[in-house]
């Protein structure tokens, strides 16, 4: 208490001696201006900055957009409904003719343009696709596919007190209730990376918690084979885990595999 009084004491006499010395006020108040000036272009550079980042990450996602434009008719209506077909009715050669561009196998990720998660997994992705054959086994088919939906997407359906998001949720319940209800049978959830609030959150799949990003992985294949392993969506994923590109893309890879955590021995 000795050494806090002392403390107290001296600012108060620095207090006391800048309010008696009133040359030294005009001095302050032409410091403080001046240090705000010279601070503005450091500001406005890591503003600029951040925005230059995220239009990048948020540019990388438009390629692979589809859009709520348009309420149920919308693309991205029209594609949930084709894939819940697929998950809940085993519909896979009537989604491969309306998605043919997609190929067997191939990513769904919910994001938003601010979104620091979506920033991160952007890099794995990035990385993934860059370097694809080198993630993926020899003899693999497929190619790397991506399909991107915005949750703050900004369209003529969207109101003040709801979004063209938020609506598409209300018409897709059944939709995310079953993809939720299938988390707990992956061996990533298994292996302890998913947590029961998250996979609740996408079940119930309110607008106030809806994760971003909220990615899948879809897998047609044969009729049967889907169904057996999931009925077309077959991992489930809230964000990317990595510490660099390189881990995130060998994450991605893990998942598009089944291997190490998306298995049941992820010591392999």
């Amino acid at each position: 208490m000795v050494v806090l009084s002392a403390i107290g004491r001296f600012f108060k006499k620095i207090w006391d001696w800048i309010k008696q010395t009133a040359w030294i006020q005009p001095l302050l108040i032409v410091g403080v201006i001046f240090g705000i000036i010279f601070s503005i272009p450091s500001i406005v550079k890591a503003v600029n900055a951040s925005k230059t980042k995220k239009s990048t990450y948020a540019a990388y996602y438009h390629n692979y957009k589809v859009s709520l434009e348009g309420g149920e008719d919308s693309e991205a209506d029209q594609f949930t409904d084709d894939l819940f077909k697929v998950i809940y009715d085993g519909k896979v050669d009537e989604f491969r003719k309306a998605h043919s561009d997609l190929g067997d196998k191939f990513f769904v990720a919910y994001v938003a343009k601010d979104c620091d998660k979506c920033e991160s997994a952007k890099e794995g992705f990035q990385k993934f696709q860059d370097d694809f054959s080198k993630y993926v086994d020899a003899d693999e088919k497929n190619s790397f596919n991506l399909v991107t939906i915005f949750t703050d997407d900004e369209t003529e359906e969207t109101e003040e007190d709801q979004t063209a998001f938020v609506k598409y949720l209300e018409r897709h319940q059944d939709f995310f209730a079953e993809i939720g209800s299938r988390a707990y049978e992956t061996d990533y959830y298994k292996n302890g990376h998913l947590n029961d609030s998250d996979i609740q959150a996408l079940e119930t799949a309110d607008p106030d918690d809806f994760l971003t990003p909220s990615i899948f992985l879809v897998e047609l294949g044969e009729v049967g084979k889907a169904i057996e392993f999931g009925s077309g969506i077959t991992e489930i994923m809230f964000g990317v885990d990595g510490s660099d590109k390189f881990s995130k893309a060998m994450t991605l890879s893990d998942c598009w595999r089944h291997a190490g955590d998306f298995s049941n021995n992820p010591e392999k």
